[in-house]
């Protein structure tokens, strides 16, 4: 198989096994921010402060059908990129925390810090513009960084996910990145995929009291596949 002979030419470049969470300083940071701004919030923030924030921080669709001499300029300009720090509770915080922690270690330490700064602000003005598309600009509001964690989700189905189950994937952040066709033909990128299509956008809509954004995690998932290769850096000898 393709993916085997992609195994062979990292084999003997880096250590064979290696540490299945350790965490980049940048993950660490973007996690370290998002409970900082919940626990202000929660503990902090009166009633009406903490409305002020969302107003301001939320991607708010609608907002974008009104001149800019309308609009507050912070929320305009700031909130397609803010409303992926914001969370609607704790728990909401916790998974997409999990899940950014599952998803974005290999990818984060591969990338750098840099990049996935970058990555992380396009794929949420992406995913955010995404949905407002899809559901007509309607008069909403958008917190939570799911769109970023399904960008890194498809940015993994790049590299890491092939070796999903075999004994390389603890040093799949160096495996060689896959072509978009290329990884589509590997079971387990197709079955990952499947599973994720099931659980966050089917199940999501077709159950709408759960409040899911499908559309953001499906224009989330849609960037950070077709467009890795803008950010990974050439794999050095």
């Amino acid at each position: 198989m393709l993916v085997e002979k992609r195994r062979d030419r990292f084999d003997g470049r880096r250590p064979a096994r290696e540490p299945i969470f350790n965490i980049p300083d940048v993950l660490t940071v973007y996690v370290a921010i998002m409970v900082a701004i919940q626990a202000l919030r929660s503990w902090v923030l009166t009633v009406d402060q903490d409305r002020w924030l969302m107003f301001l921080g939320a991607f708010i669709p609608s907002r974008y059908l009104h001149p800019l001499a309308e609009q507050d300029a912070v929320g305009y300009f700031g909130g397609p990129v803010a409303y992926s720090l914001l969370h609607g509770g704790w728990a909401h915080l916790l998974s997409n925390s999990l899940f950014l922690v599952i998803f974005a270690t290999p990818l984060a330490a591969r990338i750098g810090a840099a990049r996935f700064t970058l990555l992380w602000v396009l794929s949420a003005i992406f995913s955010a513009f995404f949905l407002a598309v899809l559901s007509d600009f309607e008069d909403s509001y958008l917190v939570g960084a799911s769109g970023v964690v399904s960008a890194m989700a498809g940015a993994s189905c790049r590299f890491v996910v092939p070796l999903l189950g075999s004994d390389r994937m603890r040093a799949g952040r160096y495996a060689p990145r896959l072509g978009i066709l290329e990884a589509m033909m590997q079971r387990s990128v197709v079955v990952f995929v499947a599973l994720w299509l099931i659980f966050n956008v089917v199940l999501a809509g077709v159950d709408s009291s759960q409040n899911i954004a499908w559309q953001a995690h499906l224009g989330g998932f849609l960037f950070g596949y077709l467009t890795f290769s803008l950010f990974d850096p050439p794999l050095r000898h």
